[in-house]
């Protein structure tokens, strides 16, 4: 984890950005509650943006992607494979935001030609934009988030950071990147990404000579008139990839009782598991044309599972 200075209310806190697992995306629905029927554009965006990562994350892991669990490990894998293509999904968290643990979320990859894409980064909805009387004002959040991944442009020698911003934050990303200008295409190359990585947003411990500079202050103030959002909602998980993440998220025993509905597979055949186990029912089942047999079972068996929706009937 890497900790980061964000504010509350004026005064400074500290926050951590670590590597997310399975069991840190249950925040998702911690927003969406608190979000209720809101239909604020801002907050509204920062909710679907967050799900739309959370998604990406789901549909890429373990099948194809690969995704790193700490920083250090994006440079190993570079020095195996300069050509490898890799991503990441960071939350930022924190103690004392009484909303939710979760404050931030940033999904992002490295390209094989070693640049940094931006697919989503996204903000707690009362952060990206208050209510009304709302008592717990939080800045920085974004902004921490995208100094991170602006260090690990930095510390890779990337050639450039780019993803696509929203209608509301592209003042924002003009600013934190000293860019000319930025439509919906945010294009940072070095000089420019390192303006955002040189940025003193790590924390440093109370009492120490601890007062934001005053580029700092100006800094939130741009990210409370436009909240830091990055993302694309075309993005579409398709229906065999939907298949595949619910399938991963049963439970094994419950995975099994999947596989042998298929005859899959025999009681000798212990290697079969996981995304492996996966990978020979669904080739069986495309093989049978019973595609949509499939998709009942496992999206019966699945809690969110839509097993009424079937793409392969």
């Amino acid at each position: 984890m890497t900790d980061v200075s964000v504010t509350l209310n004026g005064e400074q806190r500290r926050a951590a950005v670590a590597f997310a697992e399975l069991p840190d995306l249950a925040f998702i629905d911690e927003w969406k509650d608190k979000l209720g029927a809101d239909t604020e554009s801002k907050r509204r965006d920062a909710v679907d943006l967050a799900q739309l990562a959370r998604d990406s994350f789901l549909a890429h892991t373990r099948i194809q992607q690969i995704y790193v669990n700490g920083v250090e490990e994006i440079a190993t894998r570079i020095k195996d494979d300069e050509h490898v293509e890799l991503a990441g999904l960071v939350l930022l968290k924190c103690d004392w935001f009484p909303d939710s643990g979760v404050i931030g979320i940033c999904h992002f990859r490295r390209s094989w030609c070693n640049s940094v894409i931006l697919d989503y980064l996204a903000v707690h909805p009362f952060i990206a934009k208050a209510p009304d009387g709302y008592p717990y004002i939080v800045s920085g959040a974004g902004s921490a988030l995208l100094w991170f991944v602006s260090d690990i442009a930095r510390r890779n020698k990337c050639g450039r950071l780019w993803g696509e911003a929203t209608h509301g934050s592209r003042g924002y990303y003009k600013h934190m990147f000293d860019l000319d200008a930025v439509e919906d295409l945010i294009l940072a190359d070095k000089l420019h990404y390192l303006e955002c990585a040189k940025k003193e947003l790590v924390w440093r411990a109370e009492g120490d000579a601890n007062k934001m500079e005053a580029e700092v202050r100006q800094l939130y103030k741009v990210e409370a008139e436009n909240p830091p959002l990055i993302g694309r909602r075309s993005f579409v998980v398709s229906p065999s990839r939907t298949l595949a993440y619910h399938f991963l998220q049963l439970p094994t025993h419950v995975q099994m009782q999947v596989a042998k509905v298929f005859g899959l597979p025999g009681d000798t055949e212990e290697g079969l598991r996981d995304e492996i186990l996966f990978r020979a029912l669904f080739r069986q089942a495309t093989e049978s044309g019973k595609l949509a047999d499939l998709w009942k079972e496992v999206e019966t068996k699945h809690p969110k599972g839509r097993p009424e929706e079937n793409p392969f009937r």
